[in-house]
């Protein structure tokens, strides 16, 4: 619109300048007006690949020799995993990018795609065809003709597509015109051989020169729109079902662009054209399986991971092909062990013993405890990203990523695999062909499994899926610097696996676990002065009989040998508290073993004791010389509303060196406002956790070296000397209380004033629903922040949890799903926003597709003003405490400077001043028990 207002300015303004204002002759009607017409912006440039691809196979950027994949294929040209079928459950795959069309051998690459997230849905309804045309959606498509050919009698049903719901440019841009607001129409009917969709894809307002579009199953076939002379930036496929005789469509596009490139990691062929640019399994076959929402953040929709699951394994088993599930995928764990999403996973693989499922470990790393769900269940092979030697020019080989999830709850991850890759992407994500995460590393793996299943296949071997896992762990070559809840058993080798693969015998799934210990969960977390602690070590399945047991460390005695009764088994290990003395991680692997120690352990797990650094009253600067690659841990403890502060820099050293720092909460989760910050000798990087957000517990800071080079890093810790908080305990008061929480007499003042306005919504739902909180952008806003907080013994139904910003249009401004049970989504506000209708959306994906369970949150709206307001007190507010002394502080509750919404009540902020040193927490000025929305 505002094109068109200036251009109608400037013709009146150009009128009047060429001799005033024109009139009109009396008794004649003016001539019309017709507005002016405005060209539609020219489309943006195509965009430039970020490698040529024939560059990329040169370097090596589709990484396979670290782990053998090349020299194993090699070794047979047609090892190459022929005859196997991998599924890729995630976004979506582009089958028109080359490399995903045909196989090495020449047959079809991508034999189905099939949506599972509801977000292609087309809402159809009957059509009457008018004169040559059709009405669709207030838009008119010639051309019924074209239509009535493959069916004259109808019935007709039309629909629309919308880019705006599609999420952000250039991804919704479905035609290439830049600009992400075109509604499409569609028009289906039933054809002779089933069910077709027509689209104008050339925009041309016809169907005349359009062909129909049928199930992709049927015939792979696939259309998107497009500008003249150009390529559609997106290759569509369409899912048709039937009810009642009416027809069901669901489009399938992957605009994200994970799922593609994760396709190209596990089987492309002749990526981009060029021969000989290969995924690790050329030979394999592909179906593309939707399981996530894209426009909002990539999340899974409830139920959509087993209905994904069912599809893989029931196509597979009706064409006799050997299954190979990937699942790039996956949210944070509150307590390891405990998801409904890993025992539903783990029943359905129990049932199929033949099909493996391949899953990325997560991207919450470096911090100990953040192993995702699934990849916590028992039976999937959960895999890690390690950082390939051609991508950091390391002589010296891989290492692992800092970025990859690590255990400590848990044995995981089961193998490490690179966890960057130059693949295939869909054309509007042209540009963005080097990705990385456990995504990248879990489809390697998985196009491992499928060279092993292809080989045996070729020579007539059977596998169940619980050897090609055995042999995969057991024949991993260990990484250095690392400790094995980091990496697991290490490096992945498809050559030595293929070669115990050749003897090793049908081994029965063993998993083990332990604890519960001192502090729940799998790890052991005690001072430095606490006794010897006796722990559970849980054995679950495997074959009856004498299994000898070992640790890796001195400290953590266990018994030589445990006679196994499935299907659960059960002895004690004991941890020598002396033996693992220090602030730190003390971490021992404990393995079960067969007579024939040859063909690895039958299980592993793994004992941790974490013992947290003492800080002193003031603060504590710790020191530490890094390997390359190598984790220098710290384990801070925090208490509820008391601040703190940490910088991580080098001690010394060139501007040039860097050390990453990460921060991880109580139980493993990123620290929510943030983390993985760059410090450097003369800029430390800098974590200030305010007292509103602060968790009590222990606190996991994380400085990582770079991959080629040692440092020398310096940790600087300072707590705030005191606990406060205020609350509002009348309509007109503010009541705080400040805490000493040192050993000595604290003097300190306190300070008391706005930052904006909150909203908080309570409520409980049954199911998978979605949920939508509408509100407007106050006038004086600058920044929103929108909080989600569920209970974290809750959090194990879920799959996921969307946490969406849009606009009234329905276009998504930001996406920021949960990882854990608390999410948090922030966003500036432009100026032109003031006024605007906003709305949060609310999208749980559950695991199972049965019962619904009841469940809680949370929302918290904050609308953040440019610059808080201080409230004038009447006197100063000062304390003067005795070591664990509390004092309280009054005052009137001030008029806030700014009008609010009625639904929201004001944000304000408390400041404590000791000695010079300003520490704050974040005050919601509301009644304590927020009204309960059902």
């Amino acid at each position: 619109m505002r094109p068109a207002a200036a251009s109608l300015l400037l013709l009146f303004a150009a009128g009047c300048a060429a001799g005033g204002v024109a009139t009109t002759p009396p008794n004649v009607d003016p001539a019309p007006v017709r507005p002016p017409v405005v060209a539609p912006p020219p489309p943006p440039p195509l965009r430039e690949p970020s490698m040529a691809p024939a560059e990329a196979n040169g370097r090596g950027l589709m990484p396979l020799a670290s782990t053998n994949a090349w020299a194993f294929r090699q070794a047979n040209g047609t090892w190459d995993g022929r005859g196997v079928l991998i599924a890729i459950l995630d976004s979506g795959i582009d089958p028109t990018v080359p490399g995903l069309s045909v196989t090495s051998t020449g047959d079809p690459k991508t034999l189905d795609l099939r949506d599972f997230s509801g977000e292609g849905r087309i809402a159809l309804a009957t059509i009457q065809p008018s004169g040559d045309g059709f009405e669709v959606g207030g838009r008119t498509l010639r051309g019924a003709s074209r239509v009535a050919a493959l069916n004259p009698t109808g019935p007709y049903y039309g629909g629309v597509l919308r880019e705006r719901v599609l999420g952000e440019l250039p991804a919704n841009d479905l035609d290439g015109d830049g600009l992400g607001t075109d509604v499409f129409a569609l028009v289906v009917t039933r054809a002779s051989d089933g069910w077709v969709l027509f689209a104008d894809t050339n925009g041309d307002g016809s169907l005349a020169d359009e062909r129909p579009v049928h199930d992709y199953l049927l015939l792979r076939e696939t259309f998107g729109w497009h500008i003249p002379g150009r390529p559609s930036p997106l290759g569509i496929a369409a899912n048709f079902s039937e009810t009642d005789g009416a027809p069901t469509l669901d489009l399938l596009f992957d605009t994200s662009g994970h799922g593609t490139h994760v396709a190209g990691i596990a089987a492309g062929a002749g990526l981009y054209g060029v021969k000989g640019f290969d995924g690790v399994a050329p030979g394999a076959q592909l179906i593309g399986l939707k399981i996530a929402n894209n426009a909002y953040g990539g999340i899974s929709v409830t139920g959509s991971m087993m209905r994904a699951m069912d599809y893989a394994i029931r196509f597979a088993s009706e064409r006799g092909f050997p299954l190979v599930m990937n699942l790039s995928f996956g949210v944070g764990n509150e307590r390891e062990g405990n998801a409904r999403i890993d025992a539903l996973v783990d029943s359905v693989l129990a049932e199929h013993p033949d099909v493996l499922l391949v899953t990325s470990a997560g991207n919450d790393g470096p911090g100990l405890s953040t192993m995702g769900f699934p990849a916590s269940a028992g039976r999937p092979l959960t895999v890690g990203a390690t950082l390939p030697a051609v991508f950091l020019g390391l002589a010296a080989g891989e290492v692992v990523a800092f970025f990859s999830s690590r255990g400590g709850e848990l044995a995981k991850p089961d193998i490490m695999a690179p966890g960057i890759a130059y693949s295939s992407v869909p054309r509007w994500s042209t540009g963005e062909e080097i990705k990385n995460g456990t995504s990248m590393a879990s489809p390697h793996v998985a196009g491992a499994v499928a060279l092993l299943l292809g080989a045996a296949r070729l020579e007539s071997r059977s596998l169940v899926a619980s050897q090609i896992k055995q042999a995969i762990v057991a024949t991993a070559r260990p990484l250095a610097n690392a400790l094995a809840p980091d990496q697991g058993p290490g490096l992945l080798d498809v050559t030595r696996a293929n070669d115990l693969l050749r003897r090793l015998p049908a081994v029965a799934v063993m998993n083990a676990r332990v604890g519960p210990l001192a502090a729940g969960g799998a790890w052991d977390v005690v001072g430095s002065g606490s006794a010897d602690s006796t722990v559970v070590v849980t054995l679950e399945g495997g074959l009856p009989g004498p299994i000898r047991i070992r640790s890796d460390q001195p400290w953590l005695s266990v018994p030589s040998t445990v006679q196994n009764q499935p299907p659960v088994t059960t002895f004690r290990a004991t941890i020598r508290s002396a033996g693992a003395a220090g602030a730190g991680v003390h971490a021992a692997t404990i393995t079960g073993w067969a007579s024939d120690t040859t063909i690895g352990p039958l299980f592993r797990t793994t004992a941790m004791v974490v013992r947290p650094v003492v800080v002193p009253d003031s603060s504590i600067v710790l020191r530490s010389r890094l390997p390359a690659a190598a984790n220098y841990r710290v384990f801070i403890p925090a208490d509820s509303g008391r601040p703190f502060r940490v910088a991580v820099g080098l001690a010394g050293g060139p501007r040039t060196s860097s050390v990453l720092a990460f921060l991880h909460e109580p139980g493993g989760q990123p620290n929510r406002t943030g983390t993985g910050l760059e410090g450097h000798a003369d800029a430390p990087a800098e974590y200030e956790i305010d007292g509103r957000d602060v968790v009590a517990g222990n606190y996991e800071l994380v400085a990582s070296a770079p991959p080629a080079q040692a440092v020398e890093t310096e940790v600087r810790i300072q707590r705030s000397p005191v606990s406060f908080g205020a609350t509002r305990s009348r309509p007109e008061l503010i009541t705080g209380l400040v805490t000493n929480r040192t050993g000595g007499r604290v003097k300190g003042t306190a300070l008391f004033g706005f930052q904006g306005a909150e909203r908080r919504v309570v409520f409980s739902q049954r199911g998978g629903a979605e949920r939508r909180v509408g509100f407007r952008v106050p006038a004086w806003a600058n920044r929103i922040v929108v909080e989600l907080t569920l209970p974290r013994d809750q959090w194990p139904l879920f799959t996921d949890l969307g946490l969406t910003l849009v606009d009234s249009t329905g276009q998504v401004l930001q996406a920021d799903p949960l990882n854990y049970a608390v999410g948090r989504l922030a966003m500036d506000l432009d100026p032109d926003s003031h006024g605007d209708a906003l709305e949060v959306v609310i999208s749980p994906g559950l695991a199972g597709v049965g019962a619904m369970p009841l469940w809680n949150g949370e929302l918290s709206i904050r609308f953040y003003a440019a610059a808080p307001v201080l409230m004038e007190t009447a006197e100063t507010l000062e304390f003067d405490l005795a070591p664990g002394a509390t004092s309280q502080l009054m005052l009137p509750l001030a008029e806030t400077p700014w009008s609010l919404d009625p639904t929201f009540f004001p944000l304000g902020s408390m400041v404590v001043d000791v000695g010079g040193v300003l520490w704050g927490r974040e005050l919601p000025l509301s009644d304590p028990v927020p009204a309960v929305q059902r």
